[in-house]
């Protein structure tokens, strides 16, 4: 007796079931991050021995694109038809600003999000989909210089300086090389640990991170800074930043004296103390100018200055430009 004939509808919602992904390049994206994802769907599948995940490259309009390194990318397609089952990863600038908030790649981002495919913000792909109102709750991964972006101007999502983030439908991660890790989760997802583990020794991976790892900033953890008390301090600085301390009460929170505090930054960061606070603000506020269009006083203010003229001051200083000609020169 032969087996029963599946019904048609089954049959086609098998066809279209594919592990695919469509990574959508918008000018400025990171090539690291595109190769990152396709090289471990392409190691996954070697390691498979078969076409196992599938995927291709769109831009709005089908032209090529080029990367933030000056790379030219020819990519498959225009905007294709999306399917429920797909995962579109957005892959552009951080200065995503730039992008029309109602133009078709915009609408075609809402348009799957509807459909339910899983959409996965990249770098700066995750604040494209806070602004065009794709990510609007809940935690989502931010690059730790793009986080104060996210506390600023989108009030009711979570950002949190991790390695890549899941809420329902939506995949967000900090970009760089934590894309390794984040499609390293999404192939152990959809085809095991084992494949998982076979493509990052593929690509000599010595350790894959999990989603909650923190982001690391190289020039305060690398192995020169490895200082215990030093890191206890510097993490304390930043969760602090907003209302700042003085290094007597930064040094009694980590269990050292005052003086000791300022040899150990002086020591491996080569500032004191109040500097590296300073600078922690600065930073924050030229996010803030780069990536939002809030005003310079409004931006002085949110950063803990007390007038527009001590700000620009220190602005100045630290960057070599005034506040508001870094708006203008981003504006052109």
């Amino acid at each position: 007796m032969g087996r029963p004939e599946k019904d048609i509808d089954v049959v086609l919602s098998e066809l279209v079931e594919v592990n695919r992904f469509v990574f959508l390049l918008m000018p400025g994206f990171s090539a690291l991050e595109l190769g990152s994802g396709i090289d471990s769907l392409a190691a996954a599948n070697e390691a498979m021995g078969k076409a196992f995940f599938q995927w291709k490259t769109a831009s709005e309009t089908g032209d090529s694109i080029k990367s933030s390194s000056g790379l030219t990318v020819a990519v498959d397609s225009a905007l294709p038809d999306v399917h429920r089952e797909d995962c579109i990863v957005v892959c552009c600038a951080f200065n995503s600003q730039n992008y029309s908030k109602s133009g078709r790649t915009a609408a075609w981002l809402r348009q799957a999000a509807r459909l339910g495919a899983r959409l996965c913000g990249l770098g700066g792909g995750a604040l494209f989909l806070a602004r065009i109102g794709i990510a609007i709750e809940g935690p989502i991964s931010a690059h730790w210089r793009m986080k104060p972006v996210f506390e600023e101007a989108y009030l009711d999502l979570e950002p949190t300086c991790t390695i890549f983030e899941e809420a329902s439908n939506i995949v967000s991660c900090g970009g760089g090389a934590a894309t390794l890790d984040l499609f390293s989760a999404l192939i152990r997802q959809k085809a095991g640990p084992e494949a998982s583990s076979q493509v990052a020794d593929q690509l000599l991976c010595g350790s894959m991170r999990d989603g909650n790892c923190r982001q690391s900033i190289s020039s305060l953890y690398g192995p020169k800074h490895r200082n215990e008390k030093l890191s206890k301090a510097l993490s304390y600085m930043q969760e602090t930043w907003e209302e700042p301390v003085s290094p007597s009460v930064v040094a009694r929170q980590v269990g050292i004296s005052t003086r000791q505090l300022e040899r150990l930054f002086s020591r491996y960061l080569g500032m004191s103390p109040k500097t590296y606070m300073m600078v922690l603000r600065l930073e924050r506020a030229r996010a803030l100018l780069q990536q939002t269009q809030m005003r310079v006083i409004d931006v002085a203010t949110a950063c803990g200055f007390s007038t527009q003229g001590l700000f620009s001051k220190h602005y100045k200083r630290h960057f070599g430009i005034l506040p508001r000609d870094e708006k203008v020169v981003l504006a052109h």
